[in-house]
């Protein structure tokens, strides 16, 4: 029986409820964060957290965090979780809700001799409103993953309105060019905590990118909390040592 917390109460999964009237389950508004928790620690947990406060007040949504390492720990502890995908959802009424599922890993093939990317079907204005927030109204990116997962692919890039390269569906992205790591700048694309921990880790130029770029690119990778650094293509040395850093870190937190 799978345990989720919600509202400060760890309650079985089937009896986690919100009512029918929350804005979240009504109409999407509402806020996520996705991270990942090593032998049941959660990994830069401040950091998701801080994302989800700026976003909160920019939608003057109530949202005031308590202290979750704790209750996510518990959490993974009482689903008999190591390897955990940790979800921290609120609503515009300010109710919280946090779950520990098993983390789906990707097919080792992909991280050993790259993943395939496919572009999206339509454009992304990148002035959005929605723009750089992780929202509940989700419908949008999940739509084109699943069909990205279906062909195979690792994720749909979503291209402006001017042919610049923004995100991923559920990903950020780099490319190495002419020997430079460069990746689409703020604002306009999630923030993403794994693309700040790259930045932290090696020099990153972040500019506008053309989506034709991605294809002369030297090499290029995708991030996020749950796949960490995954190759695009033929794996290269820059995302290597990228993948190196990133995994010392998790095993420091360990």
């Amino acid at each position: 029986m799978s345990m989720v917390w919600l509202d400060g109460s760890f309650l079985p999964e089937e009896k986690a409820t919100v009512p029918v009237t929350d804005r979240a389950f009504l109409h999407g508004r509402g806020l996520f964060e996705t991270l990942r928790a090593y032998s049941g620690v959660p990994f830069r947990l401040d950091d998701h957290l801080s994302r989800l406060t700026v976003s909160a007040a920019h939608f003057k949504m109530r949202f005031h965090p308590p202290d979750l390492d704790p209750v996510i720990r518990d959490l993974c502890d009482r689903n008999e979780l190591d390897d955990a995908a940790i979800r921290i959802t609120l609503s515009a009424e300010g109710r919280l809700l946090v779950t520990a599922r098993p983390r789906k890993p990707l097919p080792q093939a992909w991280y050993d001799r790259g993943a395939e990317v496919m572009v999206a079907p339509w454009r992304r204005d990148a002035r959005m409103a929605l723009a750089g927030h992780k929202v509940t109204s989700y419908l949008e990116n999940i739509l084109v993953h699943d069909e990205a997962l279906e062909r195979g692919c690792a994720d749909a890039l979503f291209v402006g309105l001017k042919g610049e390269l923004l995100e991923g569906a559920v990903t950020n992205v780099f490319l190495v060019v002419k020997g430079k790591l460069v990746t689409p700048r703020l604002p306009g694309i999630l923030p993403g905590v794994t693309r700040k921990i790259v930045m932290e880790l090696i020099k990153v130029q972040e500019r506008v990118v053309k989506i034709k770029e991605l294809w002369k690119a030297d090499e290029a990778f995708l991030t996020n909390a749950l796949i960490e650094v995954l190759p695009i293509g033929k794996p290269g040395p820059v995302g290597r040592k990228v993948s190196e850093g990133y995994l010392q870190m998790t095993r420091d937190l360990r």
